[in-house]
Parts: C-alpha cells; structure tokens; sequence
C-alpha cells in the first residue's frame, strides 16, 4: 500500500498520566511511563514533527494537561504551522486551562463523555467527573475554543446513548464522535463491557438518526461501519463533503507516538506494534522506511481470512479497523464487528 510522505495526523501521548480511571481505557492509563520524554526531548520532537510536514497533532495521554509544560509543547507546534487539537477528560479543565489552550492556539479540545451522569461517573471512576466535563464544555466556549464530545460505546453505556444525547445537545458541542470500546488495556479485566457484533446495525442507525436531526452532528469514528451505503451519512455529519470508510491508515496517513517516544501506526494499537523509538533514530526515518507498518504497507489480499477474504471490498477495507479486529481476534486479517458482513 502506498503511504504519505508525511502523515496527515500524529496522535501523541503527552502523557500516560491520568486523574481518571476509566474501567475501559484501552491504553491502561493512571500513572505516567518510567520514561517519559524529558521537556528538552518532547521540544525537540515537535520540530521534527514540523520538519517532517506533519498535517495536524492531537495532544492526548493519559490526560494531557497533567503534563507539565504542555502549553510550550502546543504553541511550538503551532508556531511551526502545525495545527494542534487535544482530547482531554475535563477533570482539570478549569478556566485557567481553557485560557492557556487558547493562548496556545490549539484549534479544537474534545472532551471524553461516556454517558449521563451515574453511567459516565462509574465508568470514568470518579464521583462527580460528568459535571466536571460539562463545567469544562462551557469553559472552552467561553475561552472561544470549539469543543467536541467523543463517547466509547460498551454494554453498560448502550442503553443510554439517547439520554447523553439529550445531555449534548444545546450545551455548545460541535460534533460527536461514537466509537465502539476495544477489549484492550484495562477493558480486558472487563470482558462484560464487550459489545456483541449484532449491536453495530443498531448503532449505525442511532448516529445517522442523531445527525439527521441537525441539533448535534454526530458521526462514526472508524472503528464503527465499513463499506456500507449509509457510509456518507455514517461519517459526514450531514455535510456537503461525503466521508467513506477507506480501510485502517495506521502507517499510511496516520501515526501514533507514546509519551516514552515509541511510535506505532496508531495509538489504539497495542504494544505488539511498535515500530521504533524516536530516541533511538529520527522520526522522519522511520516514517519512510517501507519496512514499517508491514501490516498496512505490505498488505495482501491473501493474508485475509474468515469473511473478509471472499468480501468484495476487501481491497480497500483491509479487514476494518485494525485494533478492533486484534481485539477481537488476536489478529488483523478478519473481523467480526463488520456490519456489512455480520
């Protein structure tokens, strides 16, 4: 498969850090890596995601404001003319923060919210953390910052998606984006949350019904749908710009760095597919080296199995989104959470 010559977005953990301790964090996020890039080596980073021609950085962890001096990492990227959006759980939000990333020049901050308040706070493992979410909401409004609402849809959360939606809208958010929860990190010390792949129709339908009503743009991140008809109304908000579902780009257009310089194709992924550190050789060589990302980058038809080797868009859908198929599978050459296929 052929890829960029820089990806078109870097997901960098700034942070493994977290005030939060979210029973279904795919990255088993709480306290920070043994070692963590120091400020010097997190600077230095940000100039050779400028120099590389990086499309577009999104801060996130662990909790990315619980890193110190996050506010000179994202204004030395912007400076470089790199834009910098951020997804941050809200808990330390307050105004002084939604001022500084607005000094910043972060162009976007999205706020993770799992449910209304008794599911979001159990979920989330802190009494009290969905009012912080929305006080942060309104507080990034304020500091003219657009906001946006990201949700991790799991058994116990399911149920009460029309109520968080009700909850959503009208309170400033700009978009919503639903994702499916993968069995990874500490969501595997809970198997109960897994979504059956019957489910995904259903929630396919409940986005689409959301945007469609045009008071919230909701849409599907990538780990929901695949090769659908209703893939434009899936993924473009009900905007004039349809959106397909083109396979997993994890080493293609996209790329993830830990916050100890470990570079994967995508931060979802698990450590299975590190590919390199950034203190060991420089960023942009590892990204034009066509060896990495052998998953995506040496792609065959052949490797594929289960349903996704006789489906007629297997080409371009690659077995879906990469980690939810490892998820599931302990591979990427199928995957069961298809809703084209289930």
């Amino acid at each position: 498969m052929k890829f960029l010559a820089a990806p078109g977005v870097c997901v960098w953990e700034l942070t493994l850090a977290c005030n939060a301790r979210c029973i279904h964090c795919g990255s088993d996020a709480g306290r920070q890596r043994p070692r963590e890039l120091t400020h010097q080596e997190a600077l230095q980073l940000c100039d050779e995601l400028a120099r590389l021609g990086v499309g577009a950085v999104t801060l996130s962890g662990g909790e990315p404001t619980l890193r110190k001096g996050w506010e000179e990492l994202a204004t030395r990227l912007v400076a470089a003319g790199v834009p910098v959006d951020m997804i941050s759980n809200g808990l330390t939000l307050g105004p002084e923060t939604a001022r500084a990333a607005k000094r910043a020049g972060l162009a976007s901050v999205t706020l993770s919210v799992d449910g209304p308040e008794a599911v979001h706070d159990e979920l989330r493992g802190v009494q009290g953390s969905f009012a912080a979410v929305m006080r942060a909401a309104a507080e990034l409004a304020s500091a003219g910052l657009p906001v946006g609402a990201a949700t991790q849809i799991s058994t116990r959360n399911l149920a009460s998606l029309p109520q968080l939606e009700e909850r959503l809208t009208g309170a400033g958010f700009s978009g919503w984006q639903l994702q499916l929860t993968d069995q990874l990190g500490r969501c595997k010390e809970h198997p109960e949350l897994a979504l059956p792949p019957d489910a995904v129709p259903d929630i396919i339908q409940f986005i689409i019904a959301v945007a469609d009503k045009g008071r919230l743009p909701a849409y599907g991140a990538d780990n929901i749908g695949w090769m659908l008809p209703c893939e434009p109304l899936l993924r473009s908000m009900r905007r004039p710009t349809d959106r397909f579902f083109t396979g997993c780009h994890a080493g293609l257009s996209v790329i993830g760095i830990t916050s100890e310089g470990t570079v994967r194709g995508c931060l979802s992924m698990p450590p299975a597919f590190d590919e390199a550190s950034v203190r060991d050789m420089p960023l942009e060589a590892i990204w034009r080296d066509p060896s990495r990302f052998a998953y995506n980058r040496a792609f065959r038809e052949g490797d594929l199995t289960g349903a996704c080797k006789s489906c007629a868009f297997c080409r371009v859908c690659r077995a879906g989104c990469k980690s939810l198929a490892w998820a599931a599978t302990g591979g990427v050459t199928c995957n069961p959470y298809c809703a084209r296929l289930s």
